[in-house]
């Protein structure tokens, strides 16, 4: 078994025995590989099953009225794919890959029985599903009340907190292998107010911004440009149920 990101994720909000290794480990235990622009499901499609990125970025999108996207969240190593989504049969969103991947995908049911052996597993998804909600509703907050440069710094900034969970190290240069399309359609700007804005923020000094790379130069000041308040780098675990080693 490789290495999980998952795993890793995880286990810096709480110490994993290895009974609980062991169940998220078993989810993992078939990855696919998936090219760059492949739509693992598309919005609508009946589904009953979840994802683990091991390796690769994907984003969740859906469509507008008018033929446009709206890109609702990204997605790369650590994360749980599909699980916005659980309540309901059909996909709430398409979930295409914005790189070359590979994939862990597994049946809903396997979750279910993860969470009857571990509980404490099943209150820290649900801790971290609540988690993804109050973000997505901070950058909704975001796109309604801010500047365009406002709403890139909180996204770069939403980014960085995230990747930094997975790696467990706080540096300012942040992967981002994404087009300044995919940016847009994040935060619904146009691609050419995008560059612009980037260009701006490279020459106030906010950030560094390479192909797949931004390094948040003067993270402060993004912060308070943002508003921003990162969500992921704690949890309140004290209410958690006690681990099931069996």
């Amino acid at each position: 078994m490789f290495d999980s990101c998952f795993v890793a994720r995880l286990s810096r909000y709480i110490d994993l025995n290895a009974s609980e290794k062991a169940a998220i480990a078993d989810l993992e235990r078939d990855p696919q590989s998936y090219a760059a622009g492949t739509a693992l499901w598309r919005e609508g499609d009946d589904i009953c099953e979840l994802s683990i990125v091991h390796q690769g970025w994907a984003l969740s999108e859906t469509l507008l009225h008018d033929g446009t996207r709206q890109i609702l969240r990204f997605h790369f190593p650590g994360d749980l794919m599909g699980a916005s989504g659980i309540a309901f049969r059909d996909a709430a969103a398409s979930i295409i890959a914005a790189t070359d991947m590979m994939v862990c995908r597994f049946p809903r049911r396997a979750l279910g029985e993860t969470f009857a052996r571990h509980p404490r597993l099943a209150a820290l998804f649900f801790s971290l599903s609540q988690l993804e909600s109050v973000d997505l509703s901070d950058r909704l907050r975001a796109l309604g009340r801010n500047d365009g440069k406002a709403r890139l710094a909180h996204l770069f900034l939403s980014i960085a907190a995230r990747m930094r969970v997975v790696t467990g190290e706080h540096k300012a240069e942040v992967r981002m292998p994404l087009t300044q399309t995919d940016l847009g359609d994040a935060v619904g700007l146009t691609q050419v107010h995008v560059n612009r804005l980037i260009r701006q923020m490279t020459e106030e000094g906010l950030i560094i911004r390479t192909r797949s790379t931004v390094t948040l130069v003067d993270e402060d000041r993004l912060i308070e440009l943002a508003r921003f308040v990162d969500r992921f780098s704690t949890i309140d675990s004290s209410w958690f149920p006690p681990s099931n080693t069996v």
